[in-house]
């Protein structure tokens, strides 16, 4: 009888242990496989709804200018993430608590929240006067394409104007060390859209383009360079070629050749 006991015990234990160590694996298994919950996701731009406030030197010489961002109030989308955008740009100068100007002609209403921890408000000399200038991030994709508004610092004014020709840059970089601005954009598979500007009259001039698209019908690509060879000169052709392989065509990551003669 006690060994009956004893052997039903055993076996209730170790069914028990199996029942157990079977909810156990069940549970890290559904852990591992659940869904992430919206509440736990980052969210993919970056929340304008409280504001913001920025400072920064424009010159040397000058004060301290302040700009208050005015936000323009959206609700979340579907999946949590910030829509909220600009109302209005306040601009002050020095210790002043009266706004020296607001900034204008930037479409606000067609803005984009922007991509979170991206530079979407940044001030730099973008023609090469000495003093620098503000770029406002409107619109972006996930190509890496982006588009914003750009207002030059006017010394004799001391205010800030609207560009249209700057704000048409696209995706930029500046090179204050040979005062060109180079830009690069994508529409579509293997294809490739740069420029080179000069400012000239506080306008961008382009000096170089390269642009390479996709032919569905001949299955190749085809790139053609343009280059600016005097200084008032239309650009002319410097490059037309037909390949299968788009780094035949152009070069990707030196679509202007400066690695050397291709």
């Amino acid at each position: 009888m006690e060994r009956n006991l004893h052997s039903t015990f055993r076996r209730s234990m170790l069914l028990a242990l199996t029942l157990l160590f079977a909810s156990t694996v069940f549970a890290q298994q559904q852990s591992a496989t659940s869904p992430q919950l919206e509440s736990d996701r980052e969210p993919i731009t970056e929340d304008l709804s409280p504001g913001a406030r920025f400072t920064g030197q424009i010159a040397p010489d000058l004060p301290e200018f302040t700009f208050k961002i005015i936000p323009e109030l959206q609700k979340p989308d579907s999946e949590g993430n910030p829509q909220s955008t600009i109302h209005d740009v306040q601009v002050f100068r020095g210790s002043s608590g009266e706004p020296l100007q607001k900034l204008a002609d930037c479409e606000w209403l067609g803005m984009e929240a922007p991509y979170r921890d991206s530079d979407w408000f940044r001030l730099e000399d973008m023609n090469f006067d000495g003093y620098a200038d503000i770029f406002v991030l409107t619109s972006w994709g996930a190509t890496g394409n982006e588009g914003g508004c750009v207002w030059l610092f006017n010394p004799n004014k001391q205010s800030f104007e609207f560009s249209k020709e700057f704000s048409e840059l696209g995706t930029y970089t500046v090179d204050p060390a040979t005062k060109t601005i180079t830009t690069r954009g994508h529409s579509g598979v293997g294809s490739i859209i740069a420029a080179k500007y000069v400012v000239e009259n506080d306008r961008p001039v382009s000096i170089i383009t390269v642009n390479q698209d996709f032919d569905s019908a001949k299955e190749q690509f085809h790139c053609v360079v343009r280059q600016r060879r005097g200084r008032k000169s239309d650009l002319v052709t410097t490059r037309d070629v037909w390949a299968e392989n788009f780094e035949k065509a152009c070069d990707p990551a030196d679509p202007f050749g400066e690695g050397g003669d291709k």
